[in-house]
């Protein structure tokens, strides 16, 4: 008997000492760096720069993003930006020999047409960033991401009634400015993951930066060629609701 009450003081010894030295513990998104894929949205506006400038007006982009976050802070990922602007500069001069005196477009039938003229281009990129500084919980804060891919941007043209043939392909192509490149785009973004994994978001600073060249060569309004290429840039704003899917959480072991 006294064998047995020896065994278990030094079972009982042995399962103290391990207690003292570790405690399990749970991942939380509020106290430990976390594994996620981030899914998103984001909606913002442009400011066009340079030779970008030069045939648009401020626009709108659109963005589905998809970055995978890793325990260091790192981001890696992919994202389509979709641009959307509504003005074109000098709209007047690009298709002025396809309307009256007083500017309007003249269809078949002696009809006039009604054509809206605005951007409409895209991007795709590879990204990848730095959670610089944590705020709020270690997985929040000051990211800085660089992304590079490739770009296209042209005069998309919304003929409501069409009825005017000039403005149809083939015809179309010498007008529509259709610009394709290299581009980079560097974001500053404030990134809100929350502790209850329910309400993410982020605010963001965006710098893009590409080189160009026209696609057709030629433009039928000013009946010279455009082989040369653009430096085209832009800033902007944009505002992200995130998805996050966390990695499946692990326990883990911290030593007292």
């Amino acid at each position: 008997m006294k064998h047995v009450f020896k065994h278990i003081k030094i079972a009982l010894l042995i399962c103290s000492m391990i207690s003292s030295l570790t405690m399990l513990g749970q991942v939380t998104t509020k106290d430990s760096t976390r594994t996620v894929q981030l899914w998103s949205l984001s909606t913002g506006g442009h400011i066009p720069l340079f030779d970008l400038a030069k045939r648009y007006t401020p626009f709108a982009m659109i963005s589905v993003d998809y970055a995978k976050k890793n325990t260091d802070g790192w981001l890696y990922g992919a994202s389509f930006d979709a641009m959307y602007g509504t003005s074109v500069k000098n709209s007047e001069d690009i298709f002025g020999g396809l309307t009256d005196e007083s500017g309007n477009f003249m269809g078949v039938n002696g009809e006039f047409a009604i054509i809206q003229p605005g951007l409409s281009g895209a991007q795709v990129l590879v990204n990848t960033g730095k959670l610089l500084k944590s705020h709020y919980n270690p997985n929040s804060g000051w990211v800085f991401m660089q992304g590079i891919g490739v770009t296209q941007s042209k005069i998309g043209l919304r003929n409501q009634r069409n009825n005017l043939p000039q403005l149809e392909s083939p015809f179309l192509e010498g007008y529509d400015r259709l610009h394709r490149g290299l581009v980079t785009k560097t974001t500053l973004r404030y990134m809100h993951l929350d502790h209850k994994e329910r309400v993410n978001y982020a605010f963001n600073l965006l710098l893009n930066m590409g080189l160009t060249r026209s696609v057709r060569g030629f433009n039928i309004d000013t009946g010279l060629f455009d082989d040369n290429y653009k430096f085209e840039a832009g800033v902007g704003a944009s505002f992200t609701w995130f998805l996050p899917i966390y990695a499946k959480q692990e326990s883990f072991y911290l030593i007292d």
